[in-house]
């Protein structure tokens, strides 16, 4: 009746908030004659509603104190998973597997009960080495890492501050399913500013010294005649970072791990070395010791040896250390959120010498179960580390371990990305490294604008290896680049090329002399470092081909030459001068691209340790040579990989070369496109796609 007579009356104004009703409209309406009336029946209707609403609370008060905790324990049992409800609904781990309610092994997580060994603190030296190194026993040691300098202190934006510059390998993907991720290679800075927005997951060596000093390697690895970390091959640390929800193939490593989460939380289950045919690793397809099966979804009736396996769980919190024995099957599942991690991976020599002694390759054999055996074997027949060396004894903990060579880390995938240098093969036995990629200055059309600022902004922007030759005309500017830049000369490698005239085979070696000499004199540098014949076209017999060479010698042995080789080359003429050399050929230059290349050339080259350099590997030959189109770039395969890869496709085709163990040539005048060149070995193709580009040349030619 009240809210009636409030709608009923005209001069009554709607309120869209309800405090209004106490403290009145914005605007006042128009005096009324009967005010005072009025605003006693105001007062009264408000003290109505607000009787009504206090009454109406009370009740939903009463009500809820009623039912409120038996509506609670109603909705926890309802909305919270418990082993309990399993455990009543199956008798065993097993039973509930043949059930088929497991379809990926996060669901296998919830059904294992039995936790791995589990300690306060670090283990001290004599309890690790005889119980669980010796006995590879996993051991999960809460807190033993949160005295580390790194613990508390690596937040996204401390990392960006201090190593926003660190370059780590980055997979493209966070789950293993029947495929790897596609992995390429970033700073971190580029990766903390996306990872949280991309399904990006970082696992990379670390190789920094900055990056070390802020983690500690257990004093009990620092035992003499137990771990001999005499080589940087035999120890690894190995970072992880991602925003969660990640997980690993089902695999076992070959080396002992030690697992320090700093940020969020990993969830291990962990079977016994002998389970490793029962789960399948000896059918892998991708890598060795990795399990076929998909971890993301299965079907249990194609995985019944999942069944009969002992699991063991460990859930590895920040400041927590896991230890995991070698051989151990494992799967690892990170929940959503910020998730971080360190790995110190070490090898066992005598389990690595007992393997070669057997004539067996963890790598390239599908016979787990006879690395399994000889594991076994080695575990058994080993003595007590005590009895080796005096355990008691506590060292001050100075391992230290630097893997300063990121590009020649070992790759978890099954090939080792190309290192940033090759080795150059000089006079007297001796080598010389040089850079994987060249700038090269012979510009399309013999066009010699901006060659000194060109050059010179891509040796500033870190290329130091500089091609030219006498016919791009541009030498002068080439030198005048070098002098100005800011490496020093011993660190930047120039190459140039002379041309063979039929009109000088009378005063064959004069010729030479004169043009190498000018070539000196153009560049205005006290050596060469490659000196290369630019073609064999005008040489009429291998006579003459012998005299060229000859000629080009005499420079090495009296230093103005560093090292010599051939351009343009066919196999004929390279065996020949392979034949007579006293001096080595230690470069040829050759067209390559995936849909053209010398094949004889190249495998020659690779057998008798000749560096091959490529020109034309993105298919601008094509367009230049009269085509109408560049093949190699619109070519489908290359553009689908350069969107997998989340790269150029100049990338691409230069990490397909590199691979290859092709010195890659690039001559853009674009900034952005130097820089992105330079990076060409930030994408690592996987064996498959590697497979792929290479089947190109059999496409187009049969």
């Amino acid at each position: 009746m009240v809210r009636d007579e409030l709608n009923n009356d005209p001069n009554h104004q709607t309120h869209e908030d309800p405090r209004e009703l106490i403290e009145g409209p914005a605007v006042k309406s128009q005096k009324e004659p009967n005010k005072l009336k009025n605003d006693v029946n105001n007062k009264q209707d408000v003290r109505l509603v607000n009787d009504a609403k206090t009454f109406r609370s009370k009740i939903g008060w009463c009500f809820l104190a009623l039912i409120g905790p038996s509506l609670l324990a109603f909705l926890i049992l309802q909305n919270t998973y418990t082993d309990e409800k399993e455990q009543i609904k199956y008798t065993s781990y097993r039973e509930a597997c043949l059930s088929g309610e497991f379809t990926s092994l996060r669901d296998l997580h919830r059904f294992v009960h039995q936790n791995i060994t589990t300690v306060e603190g670090e283990v001290n030296r004599e309890d690790f080495l005889n119980t669980y190194y010796w006995k590879a026993k996993p051991v999960l040691m809460k807190g033993a890492a949160k005295e580390w300098p790194a613990f508390g202190r690596w937040t996204d934006e401390y990392l960006l501050s201090n190593f926003f510059d660190l370059r780590f390998y980055v997979d493209l993907r966070k789950h293993h399913s029947t495929s790897k991720p596609v992995r390429t290679k970033m700073n971190l800075g580029k990766f903390l500013s996306n990872y949280r927005k991309k399904e990006w997951y970082l696992d990379s060596m670390t190789g920094d010294d900055r990056f070390l000093d802020e983690l500690i390697v257990p004093s009990y690895l620092n035992v003499s005649g137990i771990f001999q970390f005499t080589e940087e091959s035999d120890f690894y640390q190995n970072f992880y970072l991602s925003s969660g929800n990640t997980n690993s193939p089902l695999h076992f490593d070959g080396y002992a791990n030690l697992l320090t989460v700093l940020d969020g939380r990993k969830e291990w289950i962990i079977a016994e070395p002998d389970a490793t045919l029962q789960l399948q690793m000896d059918q892998w397809v991708d890598f060795p010791n990795l399990s076929p099966l998909n971890v993301t979804n299965f079907n249990i009736s194609d995985h019944p040896g999942l069944c009969e396996v002992t699991w063991k769980r460990a859930i590895v919190e920040p400041g927590d250390t896991l230890f995991v024995p070698l051989q151990h099957p494992h799967h690892v599942y990170s929940p959503p959120g910020r998730n971080m991690a360190v790995g110190m991976w070490f090898y066992l020599d005598a389990y690595n010498q007992l393997l070669e002694e057997r004539g067996f390759s963890e790598i390239d054999s599908r016979d787990v179960g006879e690395s399994v055996r000889v594991y076994q074997e080695h575990l058994e027949s080993r003595p007590p580390p005590c009895e080796i060396t005096d355990c008691s004894h506590i060292g001050p903990g100075t391992l230290r371990v630097h893997v300063s060579n990121q590009d020649e880390q070992y790759s978890r995938d099954s090939d080792v990305p190309p290192p940033s240098t090759l080795p150059l093969k000089l006079h007297n036995n001796e080598t010389l490294r040089i850079p994987g990629i060249a700038y090269g200055t012979g510009l399309p059309g013999g066009s010699i604008e901006n060659v000194y600022l060109n050059t010179r902004a891509a040796l500033d922007m870190g290329y130091k290896l500089i091609d030219t030759a006498v016919m791009y005309r541009n030498e002068d500017e080439i030198g005048r680049a070098v002098k100005d830049c800011r490496w020093i000369r011993s660190s930047v490698k120039v190459i140039t090329k002379f041309m063979w005239r039929k009109s000088q085979e009378a005063n064959i070696h004069s010729y030479i002399v004169s043009q190498i000499e000018g070539s000196l004199e153009r560049l205005d540098l006290e050596y060469i470092d490659i000196l290369l014949l630019h073609n064999t076209d005008n040489i009429r017999s291998q006579d003459q081909l012998t005299a060229v060479w000859k000629a080009m010698e005499s420079f090495v042995e009296s230093g103005k030459v560093v090292a010599i080789g051939l351009s343009n080359v066919e196999i004929m003429d390279l065996m020949h001068v392979q034949s007579i050399a006293t001096v080595p050929i230690s470069l040829v230059q050759n067209f390559f691209s995936p849909f053209e290349y010398d094949q004889d050339v190249y495998h020659f080259c690779l057998e008798h340790r000749i560096l091959l350099m490529g020109y034309g590997i993105s298919g601008d030959y094509y367009l230049h040579s009269g085509y109408d189109n560049n093949m190699v770039l619109e070519d489908p395969l290359i553009s689908d990989l350069a969107k997998q890869y989340q790269t150029s496709k100049h990338s691409i085709l230069y990490n397909w070369a590199a691979q290859k163990e092709i010195i890659v040539t690039t001559r853009s005048t674009s900034l952005r496109h130097m820089k992105e060149n330079l990076n060409y070995l930030d994408v690592f193709l996987n064996a498959d796609h590697m497979n792929a580009i290479g089947e190109l040349k059999e496409d187009i030619y049969g």
